[in-house]
């Protein structure tokens, strides 16, 4: 994770991606915030009835636009 970036996180709209085996997912979240620096962590907020939620789950790994 690029700490700079972390660090300026503020508030706006975010593009939230995944994958699911070859499939890519994307979408429109406003809920993106720092958690802690140490060790550096984001929270995203996604509804559950969402594919990219669904993505999320089964491969565990998302980014953040």
């Amino acid at each position: 994770m690029n700490l700079q970036a972390l660090y300026k996180l503020g508030y706006g709209m975010y593009v939230v991606c995944s994958k699911k085996g070859d499939k890519l997912n994307g979408q429109i979240a406003n809920t993106v915030f720092q958690v802690c620096s140490e060790p550096p962590t984001i929270a995203v907020a996604i509804n559950r009835q969402n594919l990219t939620h669904e993505y999320i789950m089964e491969s565990k790994v998302f980014t953040v636009s």
